[in-house]
């Protein structure tokens, strides 16, 4: 299948999943938490599928994978926050080792992400110096 559009992405479609459910999850959290650790999970974990989507719409490779690194960043930043979440009892292990197993599927398809989008910056970068080269 040709990809077209960031929600063809399977990368994008699982984070923006797990997103949705981060935020069902924080429903839960007390609300003293509200602008503290509910806030600051709910912003990283949107920040996945919105990175993703912004590093498909930029022209340049080296763009691309700048926001796919961001992306990956947050990935880790999300895990932080359901380490605390667990740590002061507000999720079980289960839930939060649930998240971890789910989170690294989408980890490994951003990783494939990058190599393959650094290998058409390689692709590209080779090509235009054959261009070059035959003139």
């Amino acid at each position: 299948m040709k990809i077209r559009h960031f929600k063809d992405l399977i990368v994008w479609q699982l984070s923006s999943q797990l997103s949705k459910e981060i935020f069902q999850l924080t429903k839960t959290f007390p609300k003293s938490e509200k602008y503290a650790l509910t806030s600051d999970i709910i912003r990283a974990a949107r920040s996945i599928p919105s990175n993703i989507a912004e590093g498909f719409g930029r022209y340049h490779f080296s763009e691309q994978i700048q926001f796919y690194n961001i992306s990956k960043g947050s990935l880790l930043e999300v895990q932080n926050h359901l380490e605390e979440a667990k740590n002061i009892d507000y999720i079980s292990e289960d839930v939060k080792l649930n998240y971890y197993k789910r989170y690294h599927v989408v980890e490994v398809k951003l990783n494939k992400l990058i190599a393959s989008t650094a290998r058409a910056r390689k692709q590209y970068k080779n090509e235009t110096k054959k261009k070059k080269s035959d003139k």
